[in-house]
């Protein structure tokens, strides 16, 4: 069997379905291998950046382990969505080919290092010198990235490998790590004990949540906890999903992406805070002032020992997967708590205060939407709960805020570990693929200009994707920014007049503009609703005429007037 139908093989046998990528000279002998071999498909997409997020978004979608390809004057390309897989970690395989052996050192065209190039970004660089050896490296690609610490492992084919021939009998996969986490493990039950006394003993504890227990699919062991204890519990950003929303113990999103002054302030009292699956990073940690931690005691528990204590002090450390130590945790407690009553009618009273006064901050405008409106809007028409997948800026800040979620499990998709532009489309395109249903993508004009081109994938792989634009004609997170830091002294952050319409129509996509004067709800509702994919572009203000809820720009909205949410 040569090399070229050996790999087509092996990834049937590891379940992938989709393979994203581009091709490329050196990828040309798969390609043509590929012709005949409908078990798994190929997603073409225009750029090899978006092909890393498209597997990026099928992985978090669905569990399994994305698998993106591309050829070799492209590998450099992939290096952006690489730094988010491995810092959000996600298992990814990503496979590149390359120049033969024999035209090494000979300033080929195309040649450049790869193997360290992608040693910073990835849990292991391979390259696969002989066919023979292609089984094996594969199953160890596959291996690596769903254990532990998940995260992506890049494999380097070289020309000549894909004509070598590789004996049948190795062709097989290691089924234990077809999805991932492939493997649980957990700490002791002395460390799982004193985190409950803790807890137990404690008279205002908070549960947060971070990507950790979405990627252990533990949301069911967290609710179970959270009721048996009368815990609130809050989320990061990416852990938004982690727990139900409408939920009477949820305090929904906490920090500077996505935090509102309700989950915030009520952190603030917590004498105890357990953090779940969370690495307490910037974000949701407010710039690590948020809780103040000189009068709490901290549980951690993550997968990664690099991770526990790395940025706050803890006072119990639980190593290990989420939903394995939190099962354990469940069969050990012993008595549940008696203050759920109590507890449930006090939040459900801050809660119902909260959302008065946001909605008291609502001023209709007969130009712009205002973004909180329409992810209200958004929140009811989605009734079907499909995944949202949202870029930096607009979309991810005002959803994690005030999107409630109804049930829990991966409801939403945010890449804030490295926080890139225009990842939203392609995961989005991923995301479909792995599940097979309906996607929706918020993104921005500063982010479309990254990927615009997946427009057309879309519409050629009949991608069911839609996709909202948020048009404020400007980088305009950089400009609540320069606003915050250097007063109205803006610089280089704004666009020219973009048609974004005809811009999807010339892509073959449906398309068209949400007026500020139209019945949000009903053209939300038909726009989810649509058989086909489609485009809804939004006109709204840049984010230093109406600021987020990001606590370090209130100080600067109230310095200059300028309205807010909080």
């Amino acid at each position: 069997m040569k090399a070229t139908r050996a790999l087509l093989e092996l990834l049937k046998e590891y379940s992938v379905t989709h393979v994203f990528g581009l091709v490329g000279e050196t990828t040309l002998p798969l390609y043509d291998e590929w012709v005949d071999f409908e078990s798994v498909k190929n997603v073409m997409c225009r750029d090899e950046r978006n092909a890393v997020f498209m597997a990026d978004g099928y992985a978090r979608a669905c569990f399994k382990p994305g698998v993106c390809e591309a050829p070799g004057p492209g590998a450099s390309y992939t290096l952006p969505g690489l730094t988010e897989a491995y810092a959000s970690k996600i298992p990814l395989v990503i496979f590149t080919s390359d120049i033969s052996h024999s035209q090494e050192k000979r300033n080929m065209l195309t040649e450049y290092e790869k193997e360290l190039m992608f040693r910073g970004v990835t849990k292991e660089s391979i390259t696969i010198h002989d066919a023979k050896e292609l089984p094996r490296l594969v199953r160890r690609a596959f291996r690596l990235a769903t254990t532990g610490v998940p995260g992506p492992v890049h494999v380097r084919i070289p020309m000549d490998v894909w004509s070598g021939d590789v004996e049948e009998k190795e062709v097989y996969a290691q089924r234990l790590f077809v999805a991932y986490p492939a493997v649980r493990f957990s700490c002791s039950e002395e460390l799982i004990a004193q985190a409950l006394k803790l807890l137990s003993d404690a008279q205002n504890p908070v549960i947060i949540c971070g990507q950790g227990v979405i990627l252990s699919q533990a949301w069911e062991e967290v609710l179970t906890l959270a009721e048996s204890l009368a815990i609130p519990v809050a989320t990061t950003i990416t852990g938004k999903g982690a727990f139900p929303e409408h939920h009477p113990l949820s305090l929904g999103v906490v920090g500077n992406r996505g935090g509102t002054t309700f989950s915030n302030n009520f952190l603030e009292e917590a004498d105890v805070v357990f953090y779940i699956g969370s690495n307490i990073d910037f974000s949701v940690s407010n710039d690590w002032t948020l809780p103040q931690i000189e009068n709490k005691k901290l549980i951690q528990l993550n997968v990664s020992e690099a991770d526990l204590g790395n940025t706050y002090r803890c006072d119990v450390a639980l190593l290990g997967d989420a939903k394995a130590i939190l099962q354990k945790m469940i069969s050990m407690v012993k008595h549940k708590s008696e203050r759920l009553d109590s507890l449930t009618k006090r939040l459900n009273s801050l809660r119902s205060s909260y959302l008065e006064h946001l909605d008291s901050l609502v001023e209709r405008d007969t130009r712009f939407v205002d973004p909180y409106l329409f992810v209200k809007a958004l929140e009811k028409a989605n009734e079907k709960q499909w995944i949202i997948v949202a870029d930096p800026g607009i979309g991810a800040i005002y959803t994690s805020a005030y999107y409630r979620t109804r049930s829990a499990g991966r409801k939403f998709i945010y890449n804030y570990s490295v926080g890139g532009l225009g990842f939203a489309v392609p995961a989005a395109i991923g995301a479909h693929f792995g599940t097979r249903q309906r996607v929706i993508a918020l993104t921005t004009d500063g982010s479309l200009g990254f990927n615009v081109g997946e427009w057309e994938t879309i519409a050629r792989t009949q991608a069911d994707v839609k996709v909202v634009v948020f048009n404020n004609g400007a980088f305009g997170w950089i400009r609540a920014t320069q606003l915050e830091l250097y007063g109205k002294r803006f610089f280089n952050t704004d666009f020219s007049k973009v048609d974004y319409v005809k811009v999807a129509e010339g892509f073959g996509l449906a398309a068209e503009r949400l007026s500020a004067t139209e019945n949000l709800e009903e053209r939300v509702k038909e726009f989810l609703n649509a058989d086909t994919a489609c485009v809804l572009e939004i006109p709204c203000l840049p984010e230093d005429k109406l600021l987020p809820p990001v606590p370090k720009w209130r100080d600067a909205a109230q310095k200059y007037g300028i309205r807010h949410y909080e």
